[in-house]
């Protein structure tokens, strides 16, 4: 099933196949259950029978996944489509493919030295449930064995292609439930809130992160001169189609992740003396195009805010309630800019400074929260700060490896076209954890999937690997970090 999802002379087909589940998941929530558990189906007799092409089955799956989960929670699919799968998953099937091997047989240290500093602060925690175990720690550990296993994987550019054809279908599905079902209401009440009614229900900062996603994935193929699907025009409709609906949520979250993905990329600097293989032409960006780009995007958001009564404008801007009552707010209330999230982060600080060692273990912060002066029961909504207040020293060191260090992998990249690819995927991941923790599958998985080996499409790994393991261990460089470069020199692409 997944040889026929990568297909791009299918992609017609499959775009309106997802507008056709996102169309009946409005209704009944058996299409995408029962769809989904084919694709499950599917994944199990190819891992079982093709067993290298079956390791990069499940990240398929995997990156299929996230958008199923969005969508599932949105129609209440469970307990068929489990409300926590994407951590059930993520765990379970990282943890399946480090039983199966990979090309790579080391272990990336980088993922194993998180594994172990995260282990202290489980084991304080009083009176786990199976629950609250899934639910705080389930999204890390997923995080965790995903970059040991990806770190194990080798993916050819023409599949990294295939794989982004495959999350945006899930991600096109999604945003079509949220269309038709929008379409249910007579008259929808935009505000200075994000929009319930235009995401679906009440999941819409975890709706505006996959859009979001979507959105960063389709530029990298655009500023890559690639297209994603048959034809050019569907890459620009279904790329217009998510900014569109992504705007409509109100959720500055997704949104605001595309901006910085754009800025990230700007301004980060190009590898010195890199290696280029001719697979692989970045876009010239003339001023022409960029200037219909820049009028697209602007003439967007001006027709969005108008239908909208400028709210849109208002939300962007931080407005509350009293200050477009009063004209002008002197004393800006930050904990209502921020939804309430400022208070539970100023609460994980203070957990934190109270208890430095191993913080007050995993999934208890929400207990103590009204002690340190937060909301009571409020689960956290920063994983950043989370991890230090649940984890002490541990979890400082934590956040730098998962915050700061990945980036520092980035620049050491030889391969432009590698380091955009692990600039997409970790900053679309970790921008998500500063309105919803890990609540989604999203952070861990595209995470992990900066930390896959993209190799060109021509460069032979299989027919090294046939021959000796010994010989493809030669052909990858002996460090300590997750990421592994080809040696030698480059490939050169056939004629």
């Amino acid at each position: 099933m997944f040889e026929l999802l990568r297909r791009e002379k299918l992609s017609m087909f499959w775009l309106i196949f997802h507008a056709g589940i996102g169309f009946a998941s409005v209704s009944s929530k058996w299409v995408l259950i029962g769809w989904f558990y084919v694709l499950l189906l599917s994944l199990v007799v190819e891992v079982f029978t093709k067993r290298t092409e079956g390791q990069m089955a499940l990240v398929y799956f995997l990156g299929y996944a996230m958008g199923v989960e969005v969508l599932a929670r949105g129609i209440k699919a469970t307990p068929f489509i489990p409300d926590q799968m994407g951590k059930y998953l993520g765990v379970a099937m990282f943890g399946f493919g480090l039983a199966l091997g990979g090309p790579i047989k080391r272990l990336s240290l980088y993922g194993v030295g998180m594994l172990v500093l995260s282990l202290p602060a489980l084991a304080i925690a009083p009176e786990y449930t199976r629950a609250q175990i899934v639910f705080n720690y389930f999204g890390p550990l997923a995080l965790f064995l995903g970059v040991i296993f990806c770190s194990r994987q080798i993916m050819t550019f023409v599949d990294f292609r295939s794989l982004v054809r495959v999350i945006v279908y899930s991600i096109f599905a999604l945003a079509c439930f949220a269309l038709f079902k929008a379409a249910e209401f007579e008259k929808i009440e935009y505000g200075l809130t994000a929009n319930f009614e235009t995401s679906g229900g009440k999941i819409t900062n975890q709706v505006a992160t996959l859009f979001g996603t979507g959105i960063c994935l389709m530029l990298l193929m655009f500023i890559t001169n690639q297209r994603l699907f048959r034809f050019k025009w569907m890459d620009l409709v279904v790329l217009g189609f998510l900014l569109v609906r992504g705007l409509l949520t109100f959720s500055r979250g997704g949104m605001g992740t595309v901006l910085l993905v754009v800025f990230a990329i700007i301004i980060f600097p190009k590898a010195k003396a890199a290696w280029q293989d001719r697979e692989i032409q970045f876009r010239q960006l003339k001023a022409g195009p960029l200037v219909i780009a820049l009028v697209f995007l602007l003439g967007s958001f001006y027709l969005i805010n108008e239908y909208t009564n400028n709210f849109l404008l208002y939300r962007y801007q931080g407005k509350t309630q009293r200050s477009l009552q009063t004209g002008f707010d002197q004393s800006v209330d930050i904990d209502q800019v921020t939804s309430g999230r400022y208070t539970i982060l100023m609460s994980d600080i203070n957990m934190f400074i109270g208890n430095p060692a191993v913080g007050v273990g995993v999934g208890h912060s929400s207990v103590l929260r009204a002690e340190y002066g937060g909301p009571a029961g409020t689960a956290a909504h920063l994983e950043m700060t989370r991890l230090l207040a649940e984890h002490g020293i541990p979890g400082l060191i934590l956040v730098i490896m998962i915050y700061i260090y990945p980036f520092a992998m980035v620049g050491s990249e030889p391969n432009n076209y590698r380091r955009l690819i692990m600039l997409v995927f970790i900053i679309t991941a970790l921008s998500a954890t500063f309105h919803s923790a890990m609540r989604t599958m999203a952070t861990p998985l595209l995470f992990a999937f900066a930390f896959i080996n993209y190799v060109p499409t021509n460069f032979d790994w299989r027919g090294a690997l046939v021959a000796t393991q010994a010989q493809a261990r030669q052909t990858v460089r002996r460090g300590l970090t997750p990421r592994r470069r080809v040696q030698g020199r480059p490939p050169v692409a056939n004629p």
